[in-house]
């Protein structure tokens, strides 16, 4: 292969003759002057080659980088040709130059695009010397392009499905209806996760059933219909749209929202206890139960160091309230411990007696929501699945919020989720062919 040769094969472009290369070492550029080839040059109207050439219309192509040199740029002389059978004079059309921004090349294009699934547009455009609002113009293109293109992996594991809601923005509320309306309204992403795969199978703006219904309408009835296990948060709009649309499913409650519920019911009384404490002016008591405290409190025994334990075991000989709240929490984590659903039904029966007799108001209202929901508790129990996969992904998107400073475009935010966490990018859809010719 001779050097015009492997340039043309190495920035992906076609029909052309290369007149020339000059290199700028210091700078790290290359520029590449290039001819259209004529006998390449065809009418769009009917297909014939251009019986003469009218003139050459100069262009500047970014074009992909090469080697320690990320700076290319072609100088393109693209034909304006004649047309005696239609009639015409037009441009003659050079496939390997971007259809939507046609100062690039395609090959920069997707060698930016895949670049752009790991990195902020921002970033990408200072590595390859171009603009961020091109190279956000771009992502978005090509977000587009691929979504067309997306199909889900035809082994894909839906056995087991998580349903999970991430925060997207929070709207201020212009015309407020009266002086105690709510003044901040916020937006939220509901994601379908395979905690098997690890990836966001599909999403949707919002966080009520319409919004998991639009979520499952990407799975097939036979999906559908395999899903053994759905976990989810205590909401009930999700389960209803599960129960209707997977009904070989079982629902599980997740474990962390159930031991938030518990650690809510806890602090209502540490918040009663601090009251009390701080009328009596008991300096220890009040001190234990600040709310910077409340952490510690709740924690398992295992996860305490020795001088915490010592401290928290002299609050329980002076405060019998305090003490027996950490003994229904410690007994309810043991009680989801439990490795059969036999055995959690006697801890939780022996864990209601214990609240009875307590006639402690916040657990006493805890156990009617554990009653009520008991059922996919026990899915949980004899399962073990958790939200713990959609909430390493949450943790994910925040971090993509965090690196775009929020975002405002609600298709865009879904897509980038998509992208980063789930299979709208280039492992997943082949894109190889992106590389020369896209399709408009």
């Amino acid at each position: 292969m001779d050097f015009e040769n492997a340039i043309i094969e190495f920035l992906g472009i076609q029909h052309v003759k290369i007149e020339g290369v000059n290199i700028h070492r210091n700078k790290r550029q290359i520029r590449v002057i290039a001819r259209q080839e004529r006998g390449e040059c065809f009418c769009t109207g009917c297909g014939i080659l251009f019986d003469a050439v009218k003139d050459w219309k100069k262009k500047r192509i970014k074009a992909a980088p090469l080697g320690i040199y990320s700076d290319v740029e072609i100088i393109f002389n693209q034909l304006r040709g004649v047309c005696n059978d239609c009639g015409r004079t037009e441009t003659a059309e050079a496939h390997w130059i971007h259809p939507q921004l046609h100062s690039m090349s395609c090959g920069f294009a997707e060698v930016a695009g895949r670049l752009m699934e790991e990195i902020t547009c921002e970033a990408a455009a200072r590595m390859l010397h171009s603009d961020s609002f091109t190279m956000w113009r771009l992502d978005q293109w090509r977000m587009e392009h691929m979504e067309k293109r997306l199909k889900l992996p035809e082994k894909l594991d839906v056995s087991e499905l998580i349903a999970d809601e991430v925060h997207f923005r929070t709207i201020e509320i212009k015309k407020r209806r009266g002086l105690f309306a709510k003044r901040r309204v916020p937006e939220f992403v509901t994601n379908l996760i395979s905690p098997k795969e690890g990836k966001v199978i599909s999403n949707a703006l919002g966080r009520d059933s319409e919004a998991l219904e639009t979520c499952l309408l990407k799975l097939t009835d036979e999906q559908l219909k395999s899903v053994k296990k759905f976990a989810v948060d205590m909401h009930e709009p999700f389960m209803a749209v599960i129960r209707t649309d997977c009904p070989n499913a079982k629902i599980a409650v997740d474990r962390f929202h159930l031991v938030q519920k518990v650690n809510e019911a806890f602090d209502k009384v540490r918040r009663s206890e601090f009251r009390k404490a701080r009328e009596k002016k008991d300096e220890f008591c009040k001190d234990m139960l600040e709310p910077h405290r409340r952490f510690i409190l709740v924690a398992r025994e295992k996860d305490l160091s020795i001088a915490e334990t010592k401290l928290l075991d002299k609050l329980r000989d002076t405060n019998k309230e305090i003490h027996t709240a950490m003994l229904l929490v410690e007994y309810f984590h043991k009680a989801l411990d439990k490795a059969s659903v036999e055995s959690f039904r006697k801890a939780l029966a022996a864990w209601y007696l214990v609240v009875r007799e307590s006639k402690l108001e916040p657990f006493l209202k805890l156990c009617k929501l554990i009653r009520r929901y008991r059922t996919e508790i026990e899915t949980y129990v004899e399962s073990g699945l958790t939200t713990g996969v959609a909430e390493g992904i949450n943790n994910k998107i925040k971090v993509l919020k965090r690196m775009a400073y929020g975002y405002t475009n609600k298709k865009s935010f879904l897509r980038k989720i998509l992208q980063r966490c789930g299979y709208l990018n280039h492992d997943y859809i082949n894109t190889d062919d992106m590389f020369y010719c896209v399709t408009p």
